[in-house]
C-alpha cells in the first residue's frame, strides 16, 4: 500500500478549492498517519511546461508548504492528467515494487484525480479514494466545485473504477499497515536532491528562471566574480537563461545539488552555492560557491556555506565534506577557515589561468568531526 498524493501545488492550493480546510487537515493527518505507521508516500507534481509558470523551476509548480516532502521521499513529474502515464515513471516504480493498494489524495478532482484513479483501476491497482481528501474549484460553466466533487466521488468512481471510503476508514488502514521499523541505514548516501534551506539572513533554495535578472544585476555578468569562480561571465539574458536551463533541468536527478542564495533582505539573488562533486561511492560531497561583490564582506559566503555543510552531513549522510581553493584567493580561504575545516595539501600547479599556474589547496570536514 502507497498513499499517492497528487497535484498539491503552491499555484493550486489555496482556498478556492471546494472544502479547502477540511481537505487541508485531512491529507495532512493521512500523510503524518503515513509516516508514522510505515507506508509510503508518493508525490506527484504536474508541469506544464517551460513559459506556463507552471512548471520545473516556478514557485507555484512546488509541492504545497502543508503537504511537503519528507528528505527521500519519491516525487514524479507529469505532463498529462494521469499520473500513471508511462512518461512520469511511477508506474513502472510501482510495478517493480509490486504494489496492489494506491490511496489518491489530491487535486484536482475532475481533472487529474479522475485520470489517474481510471488509469490505476485499468493496471490492476486497487484504488481506494477517501471522503473530503480531494478536491477541485469552479473550472466551466457545467459545474459548481461542489457538483464536480460529488459527481466523481459519489457517482462516478464507487463500484466502477475505486473503493470510495470515508475518511475515518482511510486512516484505519493505514494504520493496520503498520510496517515493523528498520534500523537506519548509515552505509550509503540519501539522495534527497536540492531541498530548500533557510538561516538567518538568507534563503537558499532551487534557481528559477525569475532568477535572470537578478543574477545578471549582482554577479553572473560580473567578469572578476565569474573568473575567481572559473566560469564565463554571462552578459544577456538569453545567455542567463541557458545556464538556468542547465541548472534547472539538473533538479530531475536526486544527486544534484545547486542552490540560488538569495538575500531575505532585498529579494536579490546574490550568489550560488553547489556539492557541484558528489561521489556516491566514496560518500563525500565538494563544495563551491560564490557571492556577488556588492555582497562580499558581509559574511554571507560563511552562512551559506555552513548551511550546506549541515546539509551535507545531517541530510544526505556524507562521510566527508571538502573544498578547495586557489592560494591567492584569500577572502575564501578565511571563509573556509571559519567554517571549521581541516587543511589536507596543496596539488601545486593545478591550474594553468592567466599565463600563470597556480596550486589547489584542499581542506575537508569528517563526519565524527562535524558537530552542527
Amino acid at each position: 500500500m502507497i498513499l499517492l498524493v497528487i497535484d498539491t501545488q503552491k499555484g493550486i492550493t489555496n482556498e478556492n478549492l471546494y472544502e479547502f480546510d477540511i481537505f487541508k487537515t485531512n491529507v495532512s493527518t493521512l500523510i503524518a498517519e503515513a509516516r508514522k505507521n510505515g507506508t509510503e508516500v508518493v508525490f506527484v507534481r504536474h508541469d506544464d511546461g517551460p513559459g506556463s509558470g507552471f512548471s520545473v523551476g516556478d514557485e507555484a509548480f512546488e509541492i504545497y508548504e502543508g503537504f511537503a516532502p519528507n528528505v527521500g521521499e519519491k516525487i514524479f513529474d507529469k505532463s498529462v492528467n494521469s499520473a500513471f502515464y508511462a512518461s512520469s515513471g511511477l508506474l513502472k516504480y510501482l510495478k517493480d515494487k509490486d504494489e496492489k493498494t494506491v490511496i489518491a489524495v489530491g487535486l484536482m478532482t475532475d481533472f487529474c484525480m479522475d485520470a489517474t484513479i481510471k488509469s490505476g483501476f485499468e493496471n490492476g491497482f486497487e484504488m481506494i479514494v477517501p471522503a473530503l481528501c480531494n478536491s477541485t474549484m469552479k473550472t466551466n460553466d457545467f459545474m459548481s466545485a461542489e457538483n464536480a466533487y460529488r459527481y466523481y466521488n459519489d457517482f462516478m468512481w464507487p463500484e466502477r473504477y475505486a473503493r470510495c471510503v470515508s475518511f475515518e476508514e482511510a486512516l484505519s488502514m493505514i494504520k493496520e499497515n503498520k510496517k515493523p521499523e528498520k534500523p537506519a541505514d548509515k552505509s550509503g548516501l540519501n539522495p534527497c536532491g536540492t531541498l530548500e534551506i533557510e538561516t538567518d539572513r538568507l534563503l537558499i533554495r532551487r534557481f528559477t528562471y525569475e532568477d535572470t535578472e537578478s543574477m545578471m544585476r549582482n554577479w553572473v555578468s560580473d567578469d572578476n566574480v565569474q573568473d575567481m569562480y572559473g566560469e564565463p561571465s554571462y552578459k544577456t539574458p538569453e545567455a542567463v537563461k541557458g545556464l538556468l536551463d542547465k541548472y534547472i533541468g539538473g533538479y530531475k536527478s536526486d544527486n544534484y545539488y545547486r542552490w540560488a542564495v538569495i538575500e531575505k533582505a532585498s529579494g536579490e539573488c546574490i550568489g550560488q552555492i553547489a556539492y557541484f562533486l558528489v561521489d556516491t561511492n566514496n560518500h563525500f560531497g565538494e563544495i563551491e560557491y560564490c557571492i556577488g561583490t556588492a555582497f562580499q564582506g558581509k559574511g554571507y559566503a560563511t552562512e551559506a556555506t555552513k548551511a550546506v555543510i549541515a546539509y551535507g552531513f545531517e541530510k544526505i549522510n556524507f562521510h566527508k565534506v571538502q573544498i578547495c581553493v586557489r592560494p591567492s584567493n584569500l577572502p575564501s580561504k578565511r571563509v573556509i577557515e571559519k567554517c571549521g575545516f581541516t587543511y589536507e595539501g596543496t596539488l601545486r600547479d593545478y591550474f594553468y589561468r592567466h599565463g600563470e599556474y597556480e596550486g589547489r589547496m584542499f581542506y575537508s570536514i569528517l563526519g565524527n568531526e562535524y558537530n552542527g
